[in-house]
């Protein structure tokens, strides 16, 4: 998102073979104030207390940037569900002057809320006659704040997982499923453990999960002992952290890993369980969380007054990096012991973590560096203190959540037991954030660059908008184009795949060469994982797999998803930063998007001759389904936001090249004719630009078929 690109070069320069950059320029979004200062734009000087009774453990944002916080009245045992607008403002459209309340036995409480791709508020809690009998409860509304009738018959969903047992925290599938993790008691109230149930997304429990959607784990017959928080992993692997231990004083950190179909993950620490004790006291996870890299963190309380955060490796060890030994403790700042307002995590896009607490009386947050050393660019020292002004009265945060353009939303009560409970809520400046993704942006700008490969002597041709014109010899006549940002440096590198070898020349890490794929397999790197760096992936028609590699950590995964014929195509459908694994099937003129937040979705758009062309063409964030068809030149774009639209741009011989050419944040309409270049620019309008040979191949072209 930068400013027009003014191309005046005629230079009608050598060749092109299909190159393509899955770019992350790294554009941010403007912040006022110093990382970790309160956000004067929201509320009261970063502020906001509802004046309600009403004790909050958990926030959520939605994509249109509400932000939306559950709990429980401390007096009546209901459940409530607040939202207020991104300006901190209630929004009066939400139930009744914005909150809702719901009882479904005589004790109800409300510990964990997600809000699902399309808008839907869920949470999850307690509901029974008591204390000590009560059962998992899920309750689903509408964006409306009405229960979703279509989620059980009425909205709620009651699971029975022992004799005593409750919800603590919850997460949504990709797939729309529910998991839900608490604690549950095995023969009496004395002996509990960690329990997990699905849901599928009309509120049944989904049997192809451990056979009847519910699981039990015991880690000992120890008193002291449950599931708090829950945490998915990219291959859909699910991470539960709590404390096992034979009474509260001896409790430790407590993980389990489930594969996907409820089974616990051997290649977890040998059976799935992973048990540290951070101290010879009480120690106890409140929250988890999984980087980018599939690191583990888990945070909570050791000692009662002692900050805790716990980081582990994929298989479960600890892990090295983190402080020498992977566990950090930070002295000084009270951790309530309880799942609703034990401490919460969020991990930001740069990898460093924060982390909430109280500091007398005060909503506290702390924030780490990756390598576990506090963050003094946070508050000075990384930590940060919030005061409401309420004498005597304490201020305990209950859930953490980060927005979309990196601030931080610390959500909690502030109260005395005797008199009223406020809900309040603080948001604080964080670090700036990647806000859109360039392609074929050589040289860093937030421009698209007019480049082309040319097969007859392997030479990359690029008239770059800042950095001017170059050319590369990087390849031969039959290397397939695979320009991404390998490096993470926001800038496209150049790169070929070659009968199963990708070479690549990176901008700031230079050259290197990596077998990884098959001959007959269809490239399609991208940002898979989010952490600003392309993944070698190929997609393989001979069993529709897609196989992905890992630069940083030199991890493989795959995917199966797709058939022979299918097209790849690649892109983050779902804006969550992710390229989404997707294909095009000519056959019966179909879109299958796996997204990696929004879940699968598939319908019709286009015909069999069309070529896909997704980009993100309405710059909301997303890459909207696109198609070019050569028989009538027409552009066809079914925008996420702007809906479906019709563009005459090009003829039947022409190659689509679309991309952000003037820097505004949408791709821009783009075809190559015979060495000329024709950019129909969202911003600074059309222009012709004579660049290349009729032999080459457009760069912004690499991964049309």
């Amino acid at each position: 998102m930068q400013t027009k690109h003014k191309l005046n070069h005629s230079v009608f320069i050598f060749g092109l073979m299909i190159l393509f950059f899955i770019a992350a320029f790294p554009l941010v979004q403007a912040q006022t104030g110093a990382p970790g200062d309160l956000d004067t734009t929201f509320g009261s000087g970063g502020k906001v207390l509802t004046d309600s009774g009403l004790v909050t453990a958990d926030v959520a944002v939605q994509a249109d940037g509400k932000i939306v916080v559950a709990g429980r009245d401390l007096f009546t045992s209901i459940i409530f569900v607040a939202r207020y607008h991104a300006n901190g403002s209630r929004d009066n459209s939400f139930g009744n002057n914005g909150i809702v309340v719901t009882s479904i036995g005589n004790r109800n409480w409300a510990s964990g809320i997600a809000i699902q791709a399309d808008g839907k508020i869920v949470i999850a809690g307690f509901s029974g006659s008591s204390r000590s009998a009560g059962t998992f409860a899920v309750v689903r509304y509408e964006t409306t704040g009405a229960l979703d009738t279509s989620f059980d018959g009425d909205g709620k969903v009651i699971i029975d997982m022992g004799n005593f047992n409750s919800a603590n925290d919850l997460v949504i599938q990709p797939d729309g499923k529910i998991v839900v993790v608490g604690a549950s008691g095995i023969f009496d109230r004395r002996d509990f453990a960690f329990a997990v149930a699905r849901l599928n997304s009309d509120g049944s429990l989904d049997a192809s999960f451990d056979g009847d959607g519910r699981v039990i784990t015991s880690l000992g017959s120890y008193s002291y002992t449950g599931a708090v928080a829950v945490a998915l992993q990219t291959d859909g692997k699910i991470i539960t952290a709590g404390h096992s231990g034979s009474s509260y004083s001896t409790a430790d950190f407590a993980l389990v890993r489930y594969n996907a179909d409820g089974s616990l993950d051997t290649s977890f620490d040998g059976d799935g369980k992973v048990i540290t004790a951070v101290s010879s006291s009480f120690d106890g996870a409140f929250a988890v969380a999984v980087q980018t890299d599939g690191k583990i963190v888990a945070t909570g309380s050791s000692q009662g007054s002692m900050m805790a955060v716990v980081r582990y490796n994929i298989n479960g060890s600890l892990d090295t990096s983190f402080d020498g030994d992977g566990i950090v403790l930070t002295p000084g700042i009270d951790m309530a012991d309880d799942s609703d307002y034990g401490p919460s995590v969020v991990i930001q896009s740069n990898g460093k973590i924060v982390v909430s607490g109280t500091i007398q009386l005060d909503f506290a947050l702390v924030r780490y560096n990756p390598n576990g050393s506090l963050d003094t660019s946070f508050g000075g020292d990384g930590i940060v203190t919030t005061n409401f002004n309420q004498p005597s009265w304490g201020a305990v945060v209950g859930g953490l959540a980060i927005q979309p353009d990196g601030k931080i939303i610390a959500a909690g009560s502030l109260g005395d037991p005797f008199k009223s409970f406020f809900i309040a809520v603080a948001r604080y400046i964080g670090d700036t954030v990647v806000s859109n993704r360039k392609q074929f942006d050589f040289d860093g700008d937030g421009r698209a660059d007019i480049s082309v490969f040319r097969p007859s002597n392997g030479t990359w041709y690029l008239q770059q908008s800042t950095n001017g014109f170059t050319g590369l010899p990087f390849g031969i006549p039959s290397d397939k184009l695979v320009p991404a940002d390998y490096d993470g440096d926001g800038k496209t590198d150049i790169a070929v795949y070659r009968d199963g070898t990708w070479y690549l020349q990176r901008s700031t890490q230079g050259f290197t060469g990596i077998a990884f794929g098959a001959a007959t397999d269809i490239p399609a790197p991208a940002d898979y994982d989010g952490d600003g760096k392309a993944e070698l992936a190929v997609f393989r028609p001979s069993n529709g797999t897609w196989y992905l590699y890992n630069l940083t950590n030199n991890q493989n995964t795959s995917v199966t998803f797709g058939t022979s014929g299918d097209i790849p195509t690649a892109a983050d459908y779902d804006g969550d930063g992710k390229a989404d694994v997707a294909v095009f099937r000519p056959s019966d003129s179909t879109w299958h998007l796996q997204r990696s937040q929004a879940g699968f979705t598939g319908f019709a758009f286009g015909t069999n001759e069309d070529k896909p062309v997704p980009a993100d063409y309405d710059g909301d964030g997303k890459a909207d389904v696109a198609v070019f068809r050569p028989s009538n030149g027409v552009w066809y774009l079914l925008g996420s936001t702007t809906g479906f639209n019709a563009v005459q741009f090009g003829i039947s011989s022409d190659v689509p090249a679309a991309a952000d050419y003037d820097g505004d944040g949408k791709a821009d309409i783009a075809v190559f004719r015979d060495g000329t270049w024709y950019l129909l620019q969202s911003t600074a309008g059309f222009t012709g630009i004579a660049f290349g040979l009729a032999t080459d191949k457009p760069v912004p072209s690499a991964f049309v078929p």
